[in-house]
């Protein structure tokens, strides 16, 4: 199971990566917008991840519960894979703005909110992969 959580920790990665770039070439200009049935497929299999993430790793915890329980670093663990799941509910409306907009047309409060979104889904990823290995 140990395996599977981690395949699925780069599985995660790298669809996110590829996400990435195609927001990149729509914020620098590069695609006027984004195409629907791509978004929805990099966020599904970004959603499909996450949920095979958290199935193992709570496969993985139930034997350790007491233990893990008990952690400081676990319960920061959780807490940043809570944010994710919060975060990609937020994603999940924003994205619309790459189907119907320009990025240059974004109001400056829609761009804060994708660079906030972004900026906590990096942050939350880090820290919950760096508490791992520790």
């Amino acid at each position: 199971m140990l395996v599977l959580h981690i395949l699925s920790f780069g599985f995660v990665l790298g669809v996110t990566a590829i996400a990435d770039k195609e927001a990149l070439l729509w914020l620098r200009g590069k695609k006027r917008i984004l195409e629907r049935n791509t978004l929805f497929t990099y966020h599904s299999l970004i959603w499909l991840g996450l949920c095979v993430l958290i199935a193992s790793g709570g496969y993985l915890f139930w034997p350790m519960r007491l233990y893990l329980l008990a952690n400081l670093l676990f319960d920061m663990k959780l807490l940043f894979v809570g944010i994710l799941v919060v975060n990609a509910i937020i994603i999940g409306r924003l994205m619309d703005l790459a189907l119907t907009k320009p990025f240059q047309a974004l109001t400056g409060s829609e761009k804060r909110a994708l660079f906030l979104s972004g900026a906590i889904s990096v942050f939350s990823w880090l820290a919950a992969a760096a508490i791992a290995i520790l």
